[in-house]
């Protein structure tokens, strides 16, 4: 209850100053909540270029997400599992993930998109590039702190590595691996949304692109409040699930 007091009053906080502030800049550089909903409600009932509704783009931007966010994971897990497991996994990929990590995002995606083409694919690869190496380095260190006891306790069992693997590290690095997920979704949004912009013809990207070009700055924020709160609410339900699935922890 107080949680909700505080969201709801954080809320009409950041809507008060939100009207105070296009009274005071005026409608054209900043429009007021009011004019925003009207034209969300107006973008997502009749549709805009195409004949494509906000709907449509917010979908094709959070299939994008999904795809990204469950391939980085995998890819992540992997990695970190790997350097905390085996030596010589931890020194090859330990050397290239600061310089991976590092690699401007402007840059990546750019370049990514430009070798395949302004395709679909191209926001698949360059968003995960991008992503990775973060949740890796999150998971390698849920890796490296697993108990020694326990890993001597599975060579006195004679367990196989990928039983070691399966029993302990993977349970033991499950926190690391659920906040590197919630992360990755609040991270790659951003960047699908980026990559969009640069050639795609769908997507909450593309939409945004379309509407910068025509000076409409009320479409722009309609639909950017859209996907915000979709992702506000999926990180909040994502946070909600993993308190309950680490409670025991407490």
């Amino acid at each position: 209850m107080r949680r909700a007091l505080r969201v709801g009053l954080t809320l009409l906080a950041f809507l008060v100053a939100w009207e105070a502030g296009a009274l005071a800049l005026g409608p054209e550089s900043l429009p007021s909540p009011r004019l925003v909903a009207a034209r969300l409600a107006e973008v997502t009932a009749t549709g805009g270029p195409r004949d494509r509704s906000a709907l449509y783009h917010l979908g094709r931007s959070l299939a994008r997400v999904a795809v990204v966010s469950v391939l980085g994971l995998a890819l992540s897990t992997a990695l970190g599992l790997a350097m905390g497991v085996d030596d010589r996994a931890e020194r090859v990929v330990a050397v290239w993930l600061p310089f991976w990590m590092t690699v401007p995002t402007l840059v990546v995606i750019l370049v990514v998109m430009v070798l395949l083409d302004f395709s679909e694919p191209a926001v698949v690869v360059g968003v995960t590039f991008v992503a990775t190496p973060f949740a890796t380095a999150n998971v390698w260190e849920g890796a490296r702190a697993v108990d020694p006891a326990l890993l001597e306790m599975a060579r006195a069992f004679d367990v196989g590595r990928w039983g070691v693997v399966r029993e302990v590290y993977l349970p033991a690095t499950l926190p690391q691996v659920v906040g590197s997920f919630r992360y990755l979704l609040g991270m790659v949004w951003k960047v699908v949304v980026l990559a969009e912009t640069f050639g795609l013809q769908a997507g909450l990207g593309a939409m945004f692109r379309f509407w910068f070009n025509q000076g409409d700055v009320t479409a722009i924020l309609a639909y950017l409040s859209l996907f915000v709160v979709v992702m506000v609410g999926l990180q909040y339900a994502l946070g909600a699930a993993s308190d309950r699935l680490f409670a025991w922890r407490g």
